[in-house]
């Protein structure tokens, strides 16, 4: 079966994807051989992606009862296990030289947990790579100033998922990162540019705001590149607009 008859829901922002496979075939040392790890994988439609530009050992793991797979042959395998439960994924001592989480550290309850998955399975020049809400945009943080809800959190406002349990503030998740030997080298947008979300009044809003207050972190999606903190570093050959957290090894 040839990837691209695959027609497999993509569970992000429209274009989500192929800006996050731009970055990755960037990415110094990740190639078409490189072991590929996806948290969360859902329908697959990410690994399936991957697969089609000529990543050839991809494998995904997501809770049961969210693996939404099609019938049939597939260029990448899966397997079941509680991203909040399991002490354990049951991948042995495998280490991937890619990690992804895709819109699902907001889903768990215990993103501790997560990260000890991704310390243990992180080759050690890997990388992981992770994607959020953004609640850190300057119309985000007006929404919250005046509302006192976080965008991406609210279930009233449509297309909040009600899911979403853990917003991801970047000084909490350095503190987090730390405890498991890991640091953020590289922190991006989706879109690049203000995001497509939230109310007109809040986007106009927004809009004016920007021009006297700082938003390095203007779109909808927060994409988030993180490594072991003993990982061989400099900054990610990755281009485009982006800014870099430094965590102190020390910690």
């Amino acid at each position: 079966m040839k990837c691209a008859s695959l027609c497999l829901s993509e569970l992000t922002l429209p274009g989500t994807h192929q800006a996050l496979l731009e970055r990755v075939i960037r990415l110094p040392g990740v190639g078409p051989e490189t072991p590929i790890l996806d948290l969360g994988c859902g329908s697959g439609a990410w690994l399936n992606r991957l697969a089609e530009h000529g990543f050839k050992k991809s494998h995904g793991v997501d809770n049961e009862s969210f693996v939404t797979l099609p019938q049939g042959p597939l260029p990448f395998s899966c397997s079941a296990a509680d991203l909040d439960q399991n002490p354990d994924l049951g991948l042995g001592d495998a280490k991937f030289g890619l990690i992804t989480a895709i819109e699902v550290i907001e889903h768990v309850r215990n993103p501790g947990r997560l990260l000890r998955h991704v310390s243990r399975h992180l080759a050690d020049n890997g990388y992981f790579l992770l994607t959020t809400p953004n609640v850190h945009s300057v119309r985000a943080r007006i929404r919250f100033a005046l509302t006192g809800k976080l965008a991406g959190f609210d279930p009233t406002n449509v297309p909040a998922e009600p899911t979403h349990l853990y917003p991801v503030f970047l000084i909490c998740l350095d503190r987090l990162l730390s405890q498991y030997r890991l640091k953020v080298v590289d922190t991006w947008t989706f879109p690049p540019d203000r995001g497509r979300g939230s109310r007109p009044l809040a986007r106009l809003a927004a809009l004016f705001l920007a021009m006297v207050l700082p938003d390095p972190y203007p779109g909808d999606t927060l994409c988030v590149l993180i490594r072991h903190a003993r990982a061989n570093r400099g900054r990610s050959s990755t281009n485009g607009n982006s800014n870099t957290t430094t965590v102190n090894e020390t910690r």
